[in-house]
């Protein structure tokens, strides 16, 4: 963390970091002080070690209990608390000395940076606390936005192959093992390594006397780490599944994946499916179970076609039926059908989970087919509230502006780059689109687009539109300077 904040040496300690270290401590410990552990629908399978959650947050979970037992939550939500103050001290320290904020630039990113912690008390359904709610978000909050500043602190170095790089793709593989939706983190991570290697290929090309020959700029390209961030890139995924299955084989004697993600995106293919589809399931006992929970879900009018319209309309009303979707009308049948043809009953708990994954991918296999159309539709209007989440609050005034403020952000970026192609700023917002992009559109194939879900770049888009406002504005005073003089 000291590394990531430029403190080479505690000798070399700046007060200013001990400024926001202080700000950042007594906004937390108030939080601390005067809330309470916030026990949410999450936490039971967390702290049961359950094949359907990752391990990081379970074994924290174990570890507080296994030094406290009757006080183990109060400690969760201090680590959390704790972690989320030395965290964002940290990114103000590296987003201070990568840019040279002033302190009132950094006293608005620190505020930025608290964002989230305010906007999901106070807007969210929820009325959350993050770092008092006993959940993966009480960690991830604090952690993403220092995992992104390694990522920066690797693109910035120009070299995808090294010490900075492979340190990035083992603290995104961190957040992975804390919770799957940071998988995208992987992909992000591989395209930006790509991108450098191209450009430092192309650069050693342009140095020699064949730049125009596209076998020696292919051979460049290899030469600058292609192989090597492939292979990161490989590992990283295997590793994270084999420490999957070797924890859930530890805690639950099951050598399996994490569980239940088939079924959340089954979900929305029940959600945008007609009785009719169900024609298209071979076996007569699965679509006899098509069937039942379709009636059930249709009867309550869990479908689509009760959506009102407008595309927030539609998007929120598959919001409200997903989870009911999931946890009740497709799983009692499936329940059901899995006890009478399998005989696998609630008493096998873990591997009943595995076995309604299962259920899940037969049915969005033969129904998918059928759907496609109406399934498209569906995740371009859950895509597209995820996009507005995730850098404000959802109505139809906003809605507007988020697609102003993607557009503007964008416009800048080419325009920062066009005039610099260095520029920091834009290299920053170029990043976090792509990220923002990555993270909506992962999370609307397997769940609906909730606001907790989407603003873990809201900080960081704010926080590279306001770099590039300074340096377009910078650049713009500095021309007017000229033409006076």
């Amino acid at each position: 963390m000291l590394e990531i904040a430029g403190l080479k040496s505690l000798r070399r300690f700046d007060k200013r970091d001990l400024l926001f270290l202080l700000l950042f401590l007594s906004f937390f410990g108030y939080l601390f002080v005067t809330g309470e552990p916030l026990y949410v629908g999450d936490t039971f399978q967390y702290e049961n070690q359950m094949i359907m959650r990752e391990p990081v947050y379970a074994l924290l979970i174990q570890l507080c209990r296994a030094i406290s037992p009757q006080y183990h939550y109060q400690m969760i939500i201090l680590i959390q608390n704790l972690l989320a103050a030395a965290a964002n001290t940290a990114v103000i320290g590296f987003m201070r000395k990568q840019f040279h904020l002033k302190l009132w630039e950094s006293l608005v990113f620190a505020g930025i940076l608290l964002v989230p912690h305010i906007m999901t008390p106070v807007f969210a359904s929820t009325h959350l606390v993050l770092t008092n709610a006993l959940m993966t978000e009480g960690i991830l909050f604090s952690l993403y936005p220092l995992a992104f500043a390694s990522l920066l602190d690797m693109i910035w170095s120009g070299k995808p192959v090294g010490k900075k790089g492979f340190r990035t793709l083992v603290f995104f593989l961190l957040l992975s093992l804390i919770r799957g939706q940071m998988m995208v983190l992987f992909v992000v991570w591989f395209l930006a390594a790509y991108v450098l290697v191209v450009k430092n290929g192309i650069a050693a090309t342009d140095r020699t006397q064949d730049g125009k020959n596209t076998f020696v700029l292919a051979e460049n390209i290899g030469k600058q780490g292609l192989v090597a961030i492939l292979a990161a890139f490989t590992i990283a995924f295997a590793a994270r599944s084999v420490l999957i299955h070797v924890y859930n084989y530890c805690e639950q004697g099951l050598f399996v994946d994490t569980a239940s993600g088939k079924a959340m995106s089954f979900a929305n293919v029940l959600y945008v499916a007609d009785r009719a589809d169900g024609e298209a399931i071979v076996d007569d006992e699965l679509r006899a179970v098509f069937y039942e929970m379709y009636d059930r879900a249709d009867a309550d009018q869990m479908n689509y076609k009760y959506a009102p319209s407008g595309l927030l309309g539609r998007a929120r009303h598959h919001e409200e039926c997903h989870d009911e979707l999931n946890f009740t009308y497709f799983s009692d049948a499936a329940r059901q059908y899995v006890g009478e043809k399998q005989g696998i009953y609630a008493d096998r708990y873990q591997e009943l989970m595995i076995a309604l994954d299962e259920v899940a991918a037969d049915l969005s296999a033969e129904l998918m087919p059928e759907v496609l159309g109406r399934y498209v539709w569906n995740y371009l209007s859950v895509a597209a509230l995820g996009f507005i989440r995730t850098v404000a609050y959802e109505n139809s005034f906003l809605a507007w502006y988020a697609v102003l403020i993607y557009i503007a952000a964008a416009a800048l970026t080419v325009m920062l780059w066009r005039r610099d192609p260095g520029s920091r700023a834009a290299s920053f917002m170029a990043v976090v689109l792509l990220t923002i992009a990555g993270n909506v559109c992962a999370t609307a194939l397997m769940i609906q687009c909730i606001s907790r879900y989407m603003i873990y770049n809201l900080p960081l888009f704010y926080m590279a539109g306001f770099l590039e406002l300074r340096e377009i504005m910078g650049k713009a005073g500095l021309r007017i300077w000229d033409i006076r003089n």
